[in-house]
């Protein structure tokens, strides 16, 4: 039985918003099997030449063909010293939850002035981000979707 306690430490700089992971016990060492993004808006497709999927991470690029939107997820095994530096300077941040975890919600617009969203939080030794100009509604339909 492999238990460990992890940590997000959110800490603000001058241009950058950093979070630091602290792992207290025995990290996991690759991601449960069939770990991934289950939830897909509709009109959205995987960019295959972008992604990538390792037993201890994965990240996956999606596109509309419809608008002009695309988003990623990314989640990793929790790494103690793991750094994730965020943009503060063009980006306002706040606390929001995801399922069970507190969750940090970024918000900043494009050069169209569309939001676009950045949404990190760590569940159970595994770190998660989901970024994308689409509604907010949708990545917190993904961000739930993973599992």
């Amino acid at each position: 039985f492999r238990k460990a306690v992890y940590t997000m430490i959110q800490k603000f700089l001058p241009i950058e918003m950093q979070l630091t992971y602290q792992v207290d016990g025995e990290p996991l060492e690759r991601l449960p099997d069939g770990y991934s993004d289950h939830y897909v808006p509709d009109g959205f497709e995987m960019d295959n030449a972008q992604k990538f999927e390792r037993a201890e991470n994965f990240l996956h690029v999606y596109s509309s063909k419809e608008a002009e939107e695309s988003y990623t997820v990314r989640c990793s095994i929790i790494q103690p010293g793991q750094q994730s530096p965020f943009d503060n300077e063009h980006t306002v941040y706040e606390t929001v939850k995801v399922g069970e975890a507190d969750g940090v919600l970024g918000t900043s617009t494009d050069e169209h002035g569309k939001n676009v969203y950045t949404l990190s939080w760590e569940h159970r030794g595994i770190t998660h981000t989901v970024m994308g100009n689409i509604p907010y509604d949708e990545i917190m339909k993904i961000a739930k979707g993973i599992r």
